[in-house]
């Protein structure tokens, strides 16, 4: 009897620590997490975890990725930063620069891109970059701008 309540239990815990971003969703903007993450939908943007990413058949990202480990069964476009293990399953399509410590690419997977290893000791963070906003408060300025535009 302890030893099914245990197994629920057990259960109960790893749902509660892995999200999931379910089939049909679209998500545009940054993930952080310090959990384990499930894409199923899709996500443009980028994602942080602490823990394992995996990216179901049906997951898409198109951002850069920075996580523990990762399983990509479907489509990534953007540079994955892992500090383990990469797996690209024979059904996943990715696009981008891998950096990893370890990597397995299975036969059939659609890979375009570079790998580059990296120590495990060694720590990549993510770089976010500000937007920089650019403010027009003229027609004269928008004319001036597109006639140095059309110069070059």
């Amino acid at each position: 009897m302890w030893s099914k309540d245990k197994r629920i239990q057990d259960e109960l815990g790893l749902a509660s620590s892995t999200s999931v971003f379910a089939s049909g969703l679209s998500m545009t903007g940054e993930i952080h997490s310090k959990s384990d993450i499930r894409i199923e939908g899709e996500i443009k943007g980028i994602i942080v975890t602490k823990k394992k990413l995996v990216v179901s058949q049906s997951g898409c990202i198109h951002g850069d990725v920075w996580a523990q480990e990762i399983c990509v069964m479907g489509e990534v476009q953007g540079n994955l930063n892992v500090q383990g293990l990469a797996r690209l399953t024979g059904s996943s399509k990715v696009r981008g620069e891998i950096i990893s410590s370890s990597i397995e690419i299975e036969g059939g997977a659609d890979f375009e891109g570079i790998v580059k290893k990296v120590d495990h000791n060694q720590r990549t963070e993510p770089v976010l970059k500000e937007l920089k906003m650019i403010k027009l408060t003229t027609s004269a300025s928008r004319v001036a701008m597109a006639k140095q535009a059309g110069e070059r």
